[in-house]
């Protein structure tokens, strides 16, 4: 799964461009009325040859200021591409309506989708051939190779842009912490700490903890925890499905005994992310499983003081590693190449020219986004390295109460890259019914489970 964007605002308009164009004009020999002229009938040019791209990640107008932020990148990239426009659409990727929208032409140009996505959508070619714009930009030589590998198929063709990663692990509420005994800058490291410490989180108004389960996102944090414990999501060469094993089973009968045998988890139940991050916003639960870059969620959309909540890796049980995933730019390929040039540039610009990125980390922090959240590293060498430093100088959260995620030595596990949306869609009904029935059979949900997905994966394989 993919985590949600921010957006860096714009660097101010500069003046230099359009003197050079008159002094280029005047060399020319064109008189000022007649300039005066050229300049309309090149604007006039410029608008009707335009090409334009869509995009689909425009912020919700919930948080103005990550809106703001983007409105304003834009203006700033049609003002350096000036034969380029961008219109951004608020229309997060869905799986399930994907290619539905592609087959009827809906689809915007620009898609940030999930790293788990690429396979799937070359081998159905729902993803636009771009080797040609990925090779002539001077940075895709610096992606880590594990990156690179995610939008490149076997042959060497490249079929997107990978934008930011993220390893999951617990954000929780440290007042709470403190009220209950516990030491806030020590979060639970085992599952054992992690169930007694939700336990004395509990009171009559806060549960300790809180899960997702619908939307793909119970496969998805199924597929976390699978991973704590050491088990795997799928044999080595992804035709069979694994996940109904003891471990899986024990995920199950965690989540369970939370709910049903200590009462530390919420009553209510089915939730996706959004859900989660807003109940420990308003302080409805101490503890959440979340990615770092939700802290600016967190602070600009639900005005919370994130001096109030810390950042540990996730608890484990054997298995000494996470999650990691991140989200990756793919593009539409019934749009013409002109247009899928300027969603490519209009991608590349915003999240990796490192002059607007230091205007952007600047301009998100006076807008009251979070700068300098823990973030996966993308790119090896020198490139990086400028990457690293600019969040750092601009980087405006309490970094101090993600010591522990920062600092963790526990590996980090990719997605599972086959038919992984679907797999994450076959495990959501076991995470609700864990959740929702005391009567509910951990192993007897897996076997179904593994039964159903693995159809999906024969079906795919024929």
């Amino acid at each position: 799964m993919g985590t949600k964007p921010d957006f860096g605002a714009s660097l101010l308009e500069s003046s230099s461009s359009r003197r050079s164009f008159l002094q280029r004009s005047a060399l020319l020999g064109v008189g000022a009325f007649s300039l005066e002229a050229f300049l309309a009938a090149c604007s006039s040019s410029t608008a009707s040859s335009a090409a334009t791209a869509t995009v689909n990640s425009l912020p919700p107008s919930s948080n103005p200021g990550a809106l703001y932020v983007f409105n304003q990148l834009v203006k700033q990239f049609e003002a350096a591409y000036p034969n380029e426009k961008i219109v951004g659409k608020n229309d997060p990727y869905d799986p399930k309506t994907y290619f539905a929208r592609l087959a009827a032409g809906q689809q915007e140009t620009g898609v940030q989708s999930y790293f788990t996505e690429p396979p799937l959508l070359i081998s159905k070619h729902a993803a636009a051939d771009i080797t040609g714009l990925a090779k002539g930009w001077q940075y895709f030589k610096d992606y880590v190779p594990s990156i690179a590998a995610i939008v490149t198929d076997s042959s060497g063709k490249v079929y997107g842009i990978p934008t930011n990663g993220y390893t999951l692990g617990i954000l929780y509420n440290r007042k709470m912490f403190q009220a209950a005994g516990l030491n806030p800058d020590q979060p639970p490291a085992s599952w054992d700490d992690f169930r007694n410490y939700a336990k004395k989180l509990t009171t009559a108004s806060v549960a300790g903890f809180a899960e997702t389960s619908t939307g793909n996102q119970g496969g998805w944090h199924f597929t976390n925890w699978m991973y704590t414990a050491g088990g795997d999501m799928q044999a080595a060469d992804g035709t069979k499905a694994t996940f109904n094993s003891a471990k899986g089973v024990s995920v199950l009968q965690l989540l369970k005994d939370m709910r049903f045998t200590d009462n530390s988890m919420t009553k209510e139940q089915l939730f996706t992310q959004d859900k989660t991050l807003q109940l420990l916003a308003t302080n409805k639960v101490a503890m959440v499983v979340m990615a770092p870059d939700q802290l600016n969620t967190l602070q600009s959309q639900f005005g919370a003081d994130l001096k109030n909540f810390g950042l540990g890796p996730m608890p484990q049980n054997g298995g000494n590693a996470s999650l990691a995933g991140g989200n990756v730019w793919i593009f539409n390929p019934k749009a013409s190449q002109d247009v899928i040039k300027a969603a490519f540039d209009f991608v590349t610009y915003s999240n990796f020219d490192l002059g607007v990125l230091e205007s952007s980390l600047a301009q998100q922090s006076s807008n009251g986004q979070a700068v300098g959240a823990p973030t996966a590293q993308l790119f090896k060498g020198d490139f990086q390295q400028k990457l690293s430093a600019l969040s750092v100088k601009y980087s405006n959260v309490p970094r101090e109460n993600y010591a522990t995620y920062i600092n963790t030595t526990n590996a980090l596990r990719a997605e599972p890259r086959n038919q992984t949306q679907k797999m994450y869609a076959a495990l959501d009904p076991g995470m609700q019914a864990v959740l929702t029935s005391a009567n509910a059979d951990p192993k007897a949900l897996l076997d179904q489970a593994a039964q159903e997905f693995q159809k999906v994966l024969d079906s795919s394989a024929a």
